[in-house]
C-alpha cells in the first residue's frame, strides 16, 4: 500500500526517485525499496515523507483513503492539488441557551477566573 501511494505522489509532482532520495537524505535504492514495498521507512522518515507531500502518515500506510486510492483520488492532498475548496461548517445553535441562568453565570465566572489565572505577564 505504501509503495503505490509513494509512486503516485512522486509521479504527481513529476519527480524521480533520485530527486526524492536526495530530498530525504537517503540512497535511491532505499527509496526505491519503499516504492515496491520491500522495505518500510522508520517513523521519522515516514513523517518527513508525509510532511513533504502534505498527507498524513495514516494515508501513506493505507489506514485512510482506501476507496479513494482505487479511484486515484487522494483526499489528503492539498486542496489546490485536488481542484476544489473546502468551506467551513459552524454550529448555528447555541448550546448555552439550554442552560439555566445560574449555570450560564457560573460558566462566565469560571471563564473569567481562568483568564485571570493564565493571563501572560501576571
Amino acid at each position: 500500500m505504501l509503495g503505490k501511494r509513494l509512486l503516485y505522489l512522486r509521479n504527481k509532482r513529476g519527480l524521480t526517485q533520485e530527486e526524492l532520495a536526495k530530498i530525504f537524505c537517503m540512497s535511491r535504492s532505499t527509496y526505491a525499496q519503499y516504492e515496491v514495498d520491500r522495505r518500510k521507512p522508520d517513523y521519522d522518515t515516514l513523517q518527513k515523507i508525509a510532511d513533504y507531500f502534505a498527507v498524513s502518515t495514516d494515508f501513506l500506510l493505507g489506514r485512510t483513503g482506501d476507496t479513494a486510492m482505487e479511484k486515484c483520488n487522494f483526499p489528503n492532498l492539498l486542496e489546490s492539488e485536488q481542484g476544489y475548496n473546502t468551506q467551513d461548517a459552524h454550529r448555528s445553535d447555541d448550546p448555552m441557551e439550554d442552560l439555566p441562568e445560574e449555570a450560564r453565570k457560573a460558566l462566565e465566572e469560571f471563564k473569567e477566573f481562568i483568564l485571570r489565572k493564565y493571563r501572560k505577564g501576571d
